[in-house]
């Protein structure tokens, strides 16, 4: 851990690539929608290659739309959707976040995590990372629940609850939203490249 940390007496830390690589749960849940699809062991390899490449190359705007045009898939894209916000899956914290949340809370430091996205999903990853129950201490926000990132009313609020300044808080997170969040509410900022 940086020592410069140390000046903050709290953190509050994103999600997705900032905690873990998304991408883990998100090509979990391809599969399973690809095995929803077909009992075909081959095709179904070959639906969740292509779900996984597409995305990567492509982003998951219309993911499922170029899905069905390329296959003929008549899943729906609402049961797609639904497997995907719902996917069961073993997920790991990154290491160094791991052993960095732990020191922190040693020091007694204040800890968030404030996640955008669907509220369903963004539970379902929190649950499969074992979040709440490896750090039972620290608080977790689901900004769609009020108002998405970069809005900072989540941040603001969880600030003025535990009675902290901007000034003592460090918002760490691998995006734009994340540091407009922080700038808005005029916090430490600190982006993470995993």
């Amino acid at each position: 851990m940086k020592k410069e940390w140390n000046a903050y007496k709290a953190y509050v830390y994103d999600l997705d690539d900032t905690l873990y690589r998304e991408t883990d749960y998100l090509f979990a849940a391809y599969a399973r929608i690809a095995e929803a699809c077909t009992a075909d062991p081959k095709k179904r390899a070959e639906y969740t290659d292509y779900l996984c490449r597409s995305f990567a190359l492509e982003g998951r705007q219309g993911l499922f739309q170029r899905f069905q045009a390329q296959y003929g898939v008549t899943l729906p894209i609402e049961t797609m959707l639904s497997l995907l916000r719902t996917t069961e899956c073993a997920l790991e914290l990154f290491p160094e976040r791991k052993e960095e949340i732990e020191e922190l809370l040693k020091q007694g430091k204040k800890i968030a995590v404030i996640t955008n996205g669907n509220v369903i999903q963004q539970r379902q990853k929190v649950h499969n990372l074992r979040l709440q129950e490896i750090f039972p201490q620290i608080d977790i926000f689901y900004a769609a629940e009020t108002e998405s990132k970069p809005s900072p009313t989540m941040l603001i609020t969880w600030m003025n609850k535990q009675g902290l300044a901007a000034s003592e808080v460090l918002v760490i997170g691998d995006g734009e939203t994340d540091c407009e969040m922080a700038m808005r509410a005029q916090t430490g900022w600190m982006q993470v490249k995993n």
